[in-house]
């Protein structure tokens, strides 16, 4: 009756708190991609001096419980899950026993040893570690979630709607907490659109020409506006001739100089 009423207290506290110094589920994400890396690289010595950071101090330990998660679900007898949910709850219980509470990624670590403890039935200790995980972060949507579960397993549906209820006030987004929010009858919250990216900021201009630069001209452009010049050229002067020997009444003659010079070539007299 004790534990009851405690896991009632921590659950009314985890719904009051923000969990101000929780992490975020990319932040979880986060330790469990670290997780898998480190996994992979655990005889590289190299990688492990590169590859440590600070916010993951202790917090090798949660790796190796996380790589147990298969062998508990997958486990072909009750024996053989309850050793690999053992090896969890070690696990975790040093992390918990060497890293400080406040820590931003203890949520996630409670909320391993929980589900872990729930596959183990050890549903009054899945309790609890779960519901630490809400005081902590009360957004932990999986942590929600798995407490649901839980409570429905053990015939206490009340107490699961209720959890569903809360926590899809903080993670009205949740696929696993809307379907549950189905099942239980809970309302469900309209989905919230994650905000709008901010449109691609346009590109600077270049640098405009001076208003008195003259555009480029290729030489091709050059070489043919001079034939062109060329030809208008002599069709004026082709057009002045004829214009002259139009004017003598000999539409076809040459100009009246060349006439002339024609005449005195042949000893002609000079027209007046």
């Amino acid at each position: 009756m004790v534990k009851v009423l405690r896991a009632a207290v921590l659950l009314a506290g985890s719904i009051a708190m923000t969990g101000a110094s929780a992490g975020t589920e990319a932040d979880y994400q986060a330790l469990r991609a670290w997780c898998v890396q480190r996994l992979q690289n655990q005889n590289n010595a190299a990688w492990q001096a590169a590859n440590n950071p600070q916010k993951y101090f202790h917090f090798h330990h949660f790796c190796f419980g996380m790589q147990w998660e298969n062998k508990v679900v997958g486990s072909a007898s009750q024996k053989e899950r309850e050793r690999y949910v053992g090896s969890i709850v070690n696990e975790t219980s040093y992390i918990i026993s060497h890293a400080a509470r406040s820590h931003f990624l203890m949520p996630e670590v409670y909320f391993l040893r929980g589900w872990a403890q729930y596959y183990g039935k050890q549903h009054i200790e899945a309790e609890s570690a779960l519901l630490n995980a809400l005081q902590l972060d009360p957004r932990h949507a999986r942590a929600a979630a798995q407490l649901a579960t839980l409570y429905r397993a053990t015939d206490r549906r009340a107490k699961a709607a209720e959890v569903v209820r809360t926590a899809l006030k903080l993670s009205p987004n949740d696929f696993r907490l809307r379907k549950m929010g189905e099942e239980f009858g809970v309302e469900l919250p309209p989905l919230v659109r994650p905000p709008a990216p901010k449109p691609a900021a346009p590109d600077e201009p270049s640098q405009a020409e001076p208003a008195d630069a003259a555009p480029a001209t290729s030489e091709a452009t050059v070489t043919q506006e001079a034939a062109t010049a060329a030809r208008s050229a002599a069709q004026v002067d082709q057009d002045a001739g004829t214009a002259e020997g139009a004017s003598q009444g000999c539409r076809f003659c040459p100009p009246a100089e060349i006439q002339k010079r024609w005449r005195e070539s042949f000893g002609e007299p000079q027209k007046p």
